[in-house]
């Protein structure tokens, strides 16, 4: 069957296949050596179609699914109480099946499961540690909304720790241009400003960090980003380079970027999406309410505004893992897949390599 299926695909699914295949063994290339008695501290990735979970004779059997032909998913079984569990499991868009048996053995063992929907946003959260708020922090996290000073004290340390994040990438990480020295001097200037006469507000705040952040991304526009066989798999103009955080298409009033139209704003939408999942299990296992945030507002139920919080100063550090592949790699158009509204999916086994470094 699979035979016939291979001798059946594209040229072009020959070459999805052929990048499938090289963002996996990159994969497994870059993961280091664990030691016999050091405990797993790397989330364990699966996506693909038919991926499974289930619990087999008390083990917890796991089975990857199928993104390319030809290729064999690998299986991997777990005991209880072993060191090779995965802190996590993060599911990248696929489908397949997980028992209940399965989520109740992760439970007890402490594995969080996180799944990520095709274009990058937080599809849902399973927290092992469960939700069981503290009083005392939630009661402070609703007095301290009330107060605005109380927010600017809260808030303020988190956007410095941003601005100076940002500042290493456009230092280290970003090509020289002119943008980038602007950039470099407005986050210099803010920072200063943030020293000798911290905003009296949090929307001042926010005016500060958003300057920044224009400058900074404006900064992006300088990379040099490197496409192969473009004639065999052409990618548009606009690929060449990177414009703006902001979906073209789309406008400013997606300014997540929720609908990705080029891939390195698709990839970081997926970095984000896993910083979310991380903070909000930490901040779960903590005792806050996810929901009530400080310095950032609900706009809707499926933004835990107090996640968005804690995610500010960490934004940068997965920046700088989405740069440092940009920087070594060179893509081709089947890593990419542009679908009929002009958003951008991303292959997913260079997804799971995504995950991995972020």
């Amino acid at each position: 069957m699979v035979n016939m299926l291979a001798s059946n695909i594209t040229d072009s699914a020959d070459n999805w296949a052929d990048r499938c295949a090289y963002w996996n063994n990159l994969s497994e290339a870059n993961k280091p050596k664990r030691k016999r008695r050091e405990k797993q501290s790397r989330p364990m990735v699966l996506t693909g179609h038919g991926l499974s979970i289930h619990v087999d004779k008390g083990r917890l059997v796991i089975k990857d699914g199928l993104t390319h032909v030809p290729s064999k998913p690998a299986e991997t079984v777990f005991f209880k109480g072993g060191l090779d569990l995965p802190p996590r499991i993060v599911i990248v868009d696929g489908n397949g099946n997980i028992t209940l048996d399965a989520l109740d053995w992760m439970q007890e063992q402490s594995i969080d499961l996180i799944r990520l929907r095709y274009d990058g946003r937080v599809q849902s959260v399973f927290s092992a540690n469960g939700y069981a708020a503290d009083p005392k922090k939630v009661d402070w996290q609703r007095k301290t909304r009330a107060s605005e000073p109380a927010r600017v004290k809260f808030a303020a340390p988190l956007i410095r720790k941003k601005i100076q994040e940002a500042l290493f990438n456009l230092e280290n990480l970003l090509p020289d241009s002119p943008s980038r020295t602007k950039a470099i001097e407005t986050a210099k200037a803010a920072l200063a400003e943030l020293k000798a006469s911290p905003p009296a507000s949090v929307s001042r705040l926010h005016g500060l960090e958003g300057l920044v952040a224009q400058g900074y991304f404006f900064a992006w526009r300088a990379l040099d980003i490197q496409w192969k066989s473009t004639k065999r798999h052409p990618v548009p103009d606009e690929w060449q380079t990177f414009f703006s955080r902001s979906s073209l298409k789309w406008g400013d009033r997606y300014i997540q970027n929720q609908h990705a139209t080029h891939p390195i704003n698709a990839m970081l939408n997926y970095a984000y999406a896993l910083l979310e999942s991380e903070v909000r299990i930490r901040a779960i296992a903590d005792g806050f309410d996810p929901s009530i945030g400080i310095m950032h507002d609900r706009i809707s139920p499926d933004r835990h505004s107090f996640v968005f919080d804690q995610m500010e100063p960490l934004r940068p550090v997965a920046d700088r893992r989405i740069l440092e592949l940009i920087r070594t790699e060179t893509f081709s158009g089947a890593d990419f897949d542009l679908q009929s509204d002009g958003v951008v999916r991303v292959n997913p086994e260079l997804v799971r390599t995504l995950i991995e470094k972020v």
